[in-house]
């Protein structure tokens, strides 16, 4: 069966990866799930003071080896991104300032390879929400794994706590950990 995959941005990877290791090109459950990162993940963490300050861990050997397996994308796909990037980036500068072209280039792959995207930026939802893009919110992928049996309801417990110390808790954390975990997981 081929692989589901699912792309996640930079500030979903980085919520995850020093908690569930490998989180990258690891296929999960029925459905083949596999997560990937794009090229631009990478450029993102490497030139920011703030991530490399505060996700250090990201530099290290394993997840940058992680990150630098990609999809592939013929060149027809690439020139088929780059038009619906110009679009999505357009409808940015027009209509809804607030992503950056590192979130509209995720969107681009999403729409054209028809992935879902993993974020919790509401600017982000929105836009995908214009191009009748998939999106899912990083709760909603652990939910995902736990049903997939790939982490329990500890491991999700282990990584909500992580964000808590580190506090980096998404955008609507306190409702989507209810609405999505119930009860079982305990809210920081």
């Amino acid at each position: 069966m081929p692989q589901s995959k699912i792309l996640t941005d930079t500030n979903s990877y980085l919520r995850l990866a020093n908690s569930i290791r490998p989180l990258l090109c690891v296929e999960f459950g029925d459905q083949n799930y596999c997560l990937y990162v794009l090229p631009e993940t990478n450029a993102e963490i490497t030139k920011s003071s703030r991530l490399k300050t505060k996700f250090f861990w990201a530099l290290e050997e394993e997840h940058c080896a992680e990150r630098s397996r990609t999809v592939t994308i013929s060149r027809q796909q690439k020139k088929l991104i780059a038009d619906a990037y110009s679009f999505i980036w357009d409808h940015v500068e027009s209509e809804l300032p607030g992503p950056s072209r590192v979130d509209a280039m995720y969107l681009a792959h999403s729409y054209v390879l028809g992935f879902p995207v993993v974020t919790d930026d509401r600017d982000m939802h929105a836009l995908a929400n214009a191009f009748d893009i998939r999106t899912q919110k990083t709760l909603e992928l652990l939910r995902l794994m736990v049903d997939s049996t790939h982490i329990t309801l500890g491991g999700v417990s282990a990584v909500v706590a992580y964000w808590h110390y580190n506090q980096d808790l998404p955008a609507d954390f306190r409702v989507d950990l209810t609405a999505i975990f119930g009860e079982h997981i305990p809210c920081p």
